[in-house]
């Protein structure tokens, strides 16, 4: 069953908070001594290398369904639900976001649960839009189920 939410300027809050366990890490991303790695769904871990026996995690910025980045002089190109944000990490004490493209990836907002295999089909309640956006999913037995994957 998706769960939903109607809360939009707070799905799309960009902000740095305490570091986290990576449960779904994603692609990695380096520049000079800092390193990026998305956490599928839900942000950007960074930590900071340049002593690699030691790596210092500086923090994680949180993006709702953030699956990919880019990182060039200091700004962070990710997505936001289905929007292209684009972070100014140039100074960790003061990250924010620096400008936005509202609805590029029109297929990120009503995400998919995940398949256990790949053998394996899904089935679940579709997506609703009119109920808000889709920011994850729980098991639950529902009968005569429209949608699988």
């Amino acid at each position: 069953m998706p769960v939903y939410s109607n809360d939009i300027s707070t799905l799309k809050k960009i902000a740095v908070v305490p570091a986290r366990a990576s449960v779904r890490g994603g692609k990695m991303y380096t520049v000079g001594n800092l390193l990026f790695q998305v956490e599928q769904d839900s942000g950007i871990h960074v930590l900071n290398y340049a002593n690699p026996s030691n790596p210092q995690i500086l923090g994680f910025i949180k993006s709702l369904l953030c699956r990919e980045i880019s990182v060039q002089n200091g700004f962070i190109y990710t997505n936001n639900l289905s929007d292209l944000v684009v972070i100014d990490a140039g100074n960790w004490a003061n990250v924010h976001e620096a400008g936005r493209v509202a609805g590029v990836f029109p297929d990120l907002v009503n995400p998919f649960p995940e398949k256990p295999g790949p053998n394996v089909k899904v089935y679940f309640e579709c997506p609703d839009s009119k109920k808000g956006a889709v920011v994850g999913w729980t098991k639950q037995i529902i009968s005569n189920p429209k949608c699988w994957r």
